[in-house]
C-alpha cells in the first residue's frame, strides 16, 4: 500500500497577488458602453503577458478614469511613467510622461483636488 504524507511545513514560496483590472474598476457601471469599452482597454492594456503597462493606481474622476502606469517599453527611459488618462464616454486615451511615480501622484492628487463639473451639478 502506497501512502502520501504532506510535508508539516508551510510552502516558502509566497502567492503572486496581482490585482486584476477588474478588481481595480470596481466601481465601473460595466452596462454602460463606454464604461464597458474602458474595463475592456485596461484589461488588454495591463495584461502580465503582452502588455503595455503596469498599473499602479486608478481614479475615476469625472468622466475619465486616471491611472498612473509604467510603460512596459518606454520610448523615452527618462521618462517610463505616464498619467493616462481613460475615457468613459468615448474611446479616447492620452496620457502624459512623467520621469517618477511621485511625480505621477502627485499630478494625479492635483487634477482630484479640483472638483469636476459633473461634481459641480450634484
Amino acid at each position: 500500500m502506497c501512502c502520501h504524507v504532506r510535508s508539516a511545513s508551510a510552502s516558502r514560496r509566497r502567492p503572486q497577488i496581482r490585482p486584476s483590472a477588474t478588481s481595480l474598476v470596481a466601481a465601473l457601471d460595466l452596462s454602460k458602453p463606454g464604461e464597458r469599452q474602458a474595463h475592456d482597454f485596461l484589461c488588454r492594456a495591463t495584461r502580465k503577458r503582452d502588455g503595455m503597462w503596469t498599473l499602479s493606481a486608478l481614479r475615476r474622476h469625472g468622466d475619465v478614469l486616471l491611472c498612473v502606469v509604467r510603460w512596459a517599453h518606454p520610448s523615452s527611459p527618462a521618462n517610463p511613467f505616464s498619467l493616462a488618462e481613460v475615457s468613459l464616454t468615448e474611446i479616447a486615451v492620452c496620457w502624459r510622461d512623467y520621469p517618477s511615480v511621485e511625480a505621477v501622484l502627485d499630478e494625479m492628487e492635483r487634477r482630484c483636488a479640483v472638483p469636476t463639473m459633473c461634481e459641480d451639478a450634484a
